[in-house]
């Protein structure tokens, strides 16, 4: 249990986590902890690594990239560019193909934005041992995880993307801990930080591709609220519990602080991530699973079924089920990550959703056109209302009615993927980088024993490699 002398200060749950950050040691974090934060840096890698490879080097990224500066920090396939700017290209490629973790309670993206802020920190600072960086990661996801379990608004309510604002303060935290954690510097940062938060839903609402980048907002962010912090910007001191702060302004009042700090430092919501098995967004999953599941029972005859019942909770609807024209009939990426219609239909036709349908499947073959016109989305309205929740899928057909229940999909902590369907995962997603399958291997190896590294550089100056473009 951490320290409660803090309970007093001005900002309790910030100051606690900065004085968590100063006592932390890696070696004395349980080893349960340590693996799963060694696995989430093994996913969010693969993960970018592929985003970069489908999506290339995009001019709006360019022009960040083109202004110079001090080159401290590496961009994944691309050069060595401030850390700030690492931070924000590095957020966008692992998180553009929505294959980042999630933690499913706290209904956020949990590492989309303190580790590519970590990565960039320690290229800023030099000399960074593998165990101070995985520190850095676990305080800046624990934060995050923390904030957004304790948040008890919802996403439709409040209209947020909780990664990218909640991360922004994990973000902060993960780049001080590698930068300067003192204090007063790590105080100020927190404040500065939240002078800076951003992250809306309209983005998601209309299928812009700013979706996909504000993690990486978050992340710049929080490296640049480190820096300035640390250099002497005196920033608010309750950014958090102040009458203007993000509790009573960006969430309503619709939290609880006692949950965020409940067994700090002996219990890791961290341990809670989830792991995609599918590239769209994590609300999709329960029916995908389902999907999967009731095309088994099916032996793959899904062309006869007359109709197609889907029943989700209100924020799945809501935000992936709505029967609106993009979703029916997708024809963008970030359309299709958000069609619950989409990623049913494409399941069912394929036994399969991965990064080769968002090419193939866009816009929809007719005969996966064929199935969601087929897909009716109804509302379970006793379903809760604040986490990813379950689905019921239930199909009408020449032999009856067939009924699958998810309740938590693949991927979650109590379904999660196994170290051979992770491994998997990650070779299937470097090779969209030209990465062969030995190589492949040996860098999840190299990630695996990350923290035995005394000096993650070479490591880091790597990531400016992986420069392919997926075929």
């Amino acid at each position: 249990m951490i320290s409660e002398a803090s309970s007093t200060v001005a900002e309790p749950i910030l100051d606690q986590f900065s004085e968590w950050s100063r006592q932390i040691t890696w070696d004395t974090v349980p080893a349960a902890t340590r693996a799963m934060v060694k696995r989430e840096l093994l996913d969010y890698l693969g993960g970018a690594i592929a985003g970069r490879a489908v999506v290339g080097m995009p001019p709006w990224l360019q022009v960040l990239v083109g202004m110079g500066g001090h080159e401290d920090a590496h961009v994944i396939g691309g050069p060595a560019v401030p850390p700030q700017v690492a931070a924000l290209c590095n957020g966008y490629f692992g998180h553009v193909l929505e294959f980042d973790d999630t933690h499913d309670a706290a209904t956020l993206h949990a590492g989309s934005a303190p580790i590519p802020a970590a990565l960039a920190a320690a290229g800023r600072k030099g000399g960074v041992s593998g165990r101070q960086l995985c520190e850095a990661l676990l305080l800046g996801i624990e934060l995050t995880c923390r904030l957004g379990v304790a948040t008890r608004l919802n996403l439709i309510e409040g209209g947020w993307i909780y990664g990218a604002l909640l991360g922004h303060f994990g973000a902060t935290l993960a780049a001080a801990h590698v930068l300067d954690n003192g204090e007063a510097a790590l105080k100020n940062a927190f404040g500065i930080a939240y002078c800076l938060v951003c992250g809306n839903h309209q983005s998601s609402r209309e299928g812009a591709p700013t979706k996909h980048v504000q993690p990486g907002f978050a992340a710049s962010n929080g490296v640049l609220a480190s820096l300035m912090g640390s250099a002497g910007l005196a920033g608010i001191k309750q950014p958090l519990s102040g009458e203007d702060g993000l509790v009573r302004v960006y969430l309503h009042g619709k939290f609880s602080s006692e949950t965020a700090l409940a067994d700090l430092g002996s219990r890791f919501e961290t341990d809670r991530l989830s792991f995609k098995p599918y590239p769209t967004c994590r609300f999709t999953h329960p029916a995908i699973s389902a999907a999967l599941e009731m095309r088994k029972q099916l032996d793959g005859n899904i062309d006869r079924l007359e109709r197609l019942e889907l029943i989700v909770g209100p924020q799945a609807h809501d935000i992936v089920g709505r029967a609106e024209p993009e979703r029916l009939n997708p024809t963008t990426r970030i359309r299709a990550q958000f069609s619950i219609q989409w990623a049913v239909a494409v399941a069912l036709v394929h036994a399969e959703l991965t990064p080769r349908q968002l090419v193939e499947e866009i816009p929809p073959s007719p005969r996966v056109k064929a199935c969601i016109e087929r897909i009716v989305c109804q509302v379970n309205a006793n379903a809760a209302d604040r986490d990813i929740g379950g689905c019921i899928l239930r199909s009408h057909g020449p032999t009856g009615v067939l009924e699958v229940q998810e309740i938590n999909a693949k991927g979650h902590p109590d379904n999660p993927l196994s170290d051979d369907e992770m491994l998997a995962k990650f070779m299937a997603n470097v090779s969209l980088a030209g990465v062969s399958a030995d190589a492949a291997r040996r860098l999840a190896d190299e990630i695996g024993d990350i923290d035995a590294l005394p000096d993650v550089s070479v490591f880091l100056s790597r990531l400016g490699q992986f420069d392919g473009r997926a075929s």
